[in-house]
């Protein structure tokens, strides 16, 4: 932009004096980018159209978004009679945009709503307030008549005389996504108000907040206009880097490193190297590092202190705003003020001044909330005047000079500034307005929800209310899970290729979105038929299609497989003594351990003594005997043994008496060389002493001998009964299975990752595990969620398993799912949950018998899984992938011989050489 003469001719009509805000400007005029340009004449041109529509500006933060508004009333008011009123959501916003009105709008008065609406209104009056000092409740059900004495004009009485006038009204919603946080009552007010012209400015695309607020205003349609961030950039008002900087420490370091002093000296040293960049660029500048802290009464002093005691920032170079409440006239003053290079400020005045020499924020208190720090970016990003004169295009200008960093105290705090640059980064440029029509539809659960969509066709007029719904009734809530309304277009196109036999919908998806605000059409018949009740099978099999879901059913007749698969149950055991002792018992105690128990037991342990000499540093060790603190042993040999599942004291005493036992021989034979012999109670205190190191140092090894003793008791029960039918979107294939019992080979991840994408949140609520009582019998329904996903050798273990001869048919077991097969874990408290249920033929003179399959990454793990198989199922066995293949896993969780999926026999003899002994099962 180009600087220009501000003391251009006002041109006003006369009007009467009148209250300002008292801030003098700040800022220079400026000339127009290009794309600024084309926003000012595009929305000029739409607002003077009859009829005028709501017009919505999307731009980044920083892109002149107020600027250009400012054009444009200008322009319109010279056509038109037009007094406006113009909200932003913070006060700070108040006093900043009355700032930019003075540079760069002359023709038009700006003025606080509380004084304006005391005097008389006159074309190109702009009365500013924030939304919430209008979106009162009681000033609406009064109609905005409620609030004036005998030296105040209540804003109807301001409205009826301006319009008498002969005077029309303009609305401007400034940062439009974060003021309309409570549009209803706001909306109320702008329907009210009957604007004659509306404009609206967001840096984000959610249209949420802007789409209730509309058709609370009484709209039915606007027109957008929107740029994207990288024309912003390449016009150089904005920063081409962002770089949030935060730190990860240790479990050890978190707790001892001062983060708040380590990101101010961090953030300080970067401003330096700023600094030292510019000088060496030639450019007459001095950065401006600006430091968030939060609200509090010593928080801005306290980062002051630090910034001069260990950054040696001169008390002269620091700016305070050490007020809760913000102050944008001081802001503006130290942000302008060169002989400043740090501006403190809390949480709550972090908003509505610029400081276009701010390259670095450090954020000593965490911002998680995505339009907050969207503000505080905002400090930052601006590019300076002196940097953009310095590196006159083609040129770039170097990256450190380039880059907005954000220093912050709290990891946790990026994921608030990393949504606010995406949301940003997601507004795409379209220079010439679009029309977008409101559309509003009513959720299962009695939520209302307003939409856009582009359209070709211009509406009638843009204020037509949007159809009106009936009021949801507890009955219509009650049956929320089983009745919904209204087919709508995906937003995302479909793609992917299927191997093998796909299951294809008809219901092809359009691939092309076109830009962010573009919903597709619905199918002809877009609106869904309301059942009244669902009672039947049939009845819910319509709801499934209407759904776009589809429904595999599970095969019946298989031989072994009835309504529910075996599964084990973990037993709570009353007397755990036995297992106690049998577990004490048959611990193994090398010769190595027990020597070094009876070393702790008489204060034999040998440790290492450093010694070092301070003047010189240097040193030596020694090998030196160390006393046991037996008290401290004692403790932690009782903390592990609280760790050991279902054991209580008596069995904690039983252990250690056990293990002291086993351990008497070993302190009979040191105290044989001892001058004076032990009582018998010294003894057995010294054998107690020697049993309390076992238990530490086996600590582990007692709890898996626990939970193996433990399985040995698990019960074999019947888990829940398998789903009828298994859900998943009828738009997203499945391939087709001979031998699985659902009759499909079970999603991938990567189909089950376009779910969301591809099946609206109204619908995916029908995705859940689920059971009916209908009037023709009970019914389950399953879905394939997360659980059932398999990568692509599974998937090829799958299809081997279907060209088996010897597998009549085989399941899928999803882990945690109360109808899966579990398996209790011989040294772990969980369970575990096979991958696979095969029912096979160990040979043809046998009936069928299901076996367990586990496919694992981790050998260790597969070889503590194996301590325990189900007598029911036979020993599980294991694979793992090895690169493009799987092997087979050996009980010391070892690599065995690998499965050619092209010849499953020697599958069939690792399951025949394990099957369950005794159990010959014949049809």
């Amino acid at each position: 932009m180009n600087i220009i003469d501000s003391t251009t001719t006002m041109i006003r009509p006369p009007v009467a004096p009148m209250a300002i805000i008292q801030m003098p400007a700040q800022s220079a005029a400026v000339e127009p980018e290009r794309f600024q340009s084309e926003l000012i004449n595009g929305m000029t041109r739409a607002l003077l159209r009859t009829p005028s529509p709501p017009c919505l500006l999307r731009a980044p933060t920083g892109s002149g978004k107020t600027f250009v508004i400012s054009q444009v009333l200008e322009r319109v008011s010279k056509e038109r009679d037009v007094l406006w009123f113009w909200f932003v959501p913070f006060v700070t916003l108040v006093q900043q945009t009355e700032d930019a009105l003075l540079a760069n709008a002359t023709s038009l008065a700006p003025c606080s709503l509380n004084a304006g609406r005391n005097q008389e209104a006159h074309r190109g009056m702009v009365l500013l307030s924030t939304a919430q000092g209008v979106a009162r409740a009681q000033w609406r059900t009064k109609g905005y008549d409620a609030d004036g004495d005998d030296d105040s004009r209540t804003l109807a009485a301001f409205v009826v005389r301006a319009r008498a006038q002969g005077l029309q009204v303009g609305l401007v919603v400034d940062e439009a996504h974060i003021g309309l946080d409570k549009g209803t009552e706001f909306g109320k007010f702008a329907h009210w108000l009957k604007a004659d012209y509306l404009v609206m400015a967001t840096a984000t695309p959610k249209d949420e907040r802007l789409n209730e607020f509309l058709t609370n205003a009484g709209y039915s349609a606007q027109v957008s206009f929107a740029v994207g961030r990288d024309e912003v950039v390449q016009a150089r008002l904005n920063k081409k880097y962002i770089e949030a900087v935060v730190y990860s420490l240790g479990n050890t370091m978190a707790h001892i490193t001062d983060l708040r002093r380590t990101v101010l000296r961090q953030s300080w040293r970067r401003n330096v190297k700023i600094k030292q960049t510019l000088a060496a660029s030639g450019v007459n500048l001095t950065p401006l590092l600006l430091v968030q802290v939060a609200n509090g009464d010593k928080t801005v002093d306290d980062a002051a202190d630090d910034l001069m005691r260990f950054c040696g920032v001169p008390p002269s170079a620091i700016g305070r705003h050490s007020s809760d409440d913000p102050d944008p006239v001081l802001m503006a003053a130290i942000a302008n003020d060169s002989s400043k290079q740090v501006l403190i400020f809390k949480q709550s005045a972090g908003t509505g001044f610029d400081a276009p020499r701010a390259f670095v924020l450090a954020s000593t208190k965490p911002v998680n909330d995505a339009d907050f720090a969207m503000q505080f970016i905002g400090r930052v990003m601006r590019v300076a005047r002196p940097v953009r004169d310095a590196f006159g295009r083609p040129a770039e200008i170097p990256a450190d000079l380039n880059t907005a960093f954000v220093y912050l105290g709290n990891a946790q705090a990026q994921a608030g500034f990393e949504s606010a640059v995406k949301a940003s980064v997601q507004v795409k440029s379209q220079l010439e307005g679009q029309t977008e029509k409101l559309t509003t539809r009513q959720t299962i659960s009695g939520a209302v929800v307003y939409s856009n969509r582009l359209t070709d066709q211009e509406p009638v007029a843009f204020d037509m209310p949007l159809p009106e719904y009936p009021e949801v009734t507890a009955q219509d809530l009650a049956m929320a899970a089983l009745a919904g309304l209204g087919g709508q277009g995906t937003l995302f196109s479909s793609d992917g290729d299927h191997h093998g036999n796909n299951i294809d919908s008809d219901n092809s998806l359009d691939r092309s979105i076109g830009i962010l605000d573009v919903a597709q059409p619905g199918p002809p018949s877009s609106l869904r038929v309301r059942p009244t009740e669902i009672k039947t099978r049939e009845d819910l099999f319509a709801e499934f299609g209407r759904r776009g879901l589809r429904a595999y059913p599970r095969k019946e007749n298989l031989s072994q497989l009835g309504r529910s698969l075996k599964t084990e149950l973990k037993p709570e055991l009353g007397d755990m003594s036995e297992i106690s002792r049998a577990v004490a018992s048959r611990l193994l105690i090398s010769d190595g351990l027990r020597a070094t128990a009876v070393k702790a037991a008489f204060n034999r342990i040998k440790d290492t003594e450093k010694h070092t000499e301070l003047t010189t540093g240097e040193g030596y060790t020694e090998e030196i005997q160390v006393f046991t603190d037996r008290s401290a042993l004692a403790r932690s040999a009782m903390a592990s043994l609280r760790a050991l599942p279902q054991a209580e004291e008596e069995d904690y005493v039983l252990i250690v008496e056990t293990i002291a036992s086993r351990l008497r021989i070993a302190i009979d034979d040191e105290v044989e060389n001892l001058d004076v012999q032990p009582t018998e109670a010294e003894r057995i205190r010294l054998m107690r002493d020697a049993a309390h190191w076992v238990v530490l140092k086996s600590a582990q090894e007692l709890r898996e001998g626990m939970f193996s003793e433990i399985a040995k008791h698990a019960k074999l029960i019947d888990a829940e009964p398998l789903p009828d039918v298994m859900l998943f979107p009828e738009s997203i294939g499945l391939e087709l299975s001979a031998k699985n019992i659902y009759g499909v080979l079970p999603p991938t991840r990567e189909a089950g990752e376009r779910v969301p994408r591809e099946v609206l949140m109204d619908d995916r609520q029908w995705l859940v595990d689920k059971t009916y009582a209908l009037s023709d019998g009970e019914f389950s329904q399953g879905h394939f969620d997360g659980t059932w996903f398999g990568n692509s050798l599974e998937d090829s273990f799958s299809r081997a398993l279907d060209s088996a001869e010897y597998v009549v048919w085989w399941h899928r077991n999803p882990r945690n799912k109360r109808f899966a097969v579990r398996v209790v874990r011989a040294e772990h408290d969980n369970y575990f949950y096979p991958d696979f249920v095969v029912c096979v033929k160990h040979n043809p003179a046998d009936g069928p018998m299901p076996r367990l399959l586990e496919t694992k990454d981790d050998t260790k793990d597969a070889a503590r899984k194996s301590q325990h198989s189900p007598d029911f199922y036979g020993k599980v066995l294991f694979l793992t992938p090895d690169g493009d293949r799987m092997r087979w896993v050996n009980d010391d969780g070892s690599l065995g011989e690998v499965l050619d999926f092209d010849d499953m026999q020697s599958a069939l003899h690792r399951l025949a050489a394990t099957r369950p002994i005794g159990r010959a099962m014949h049809e």
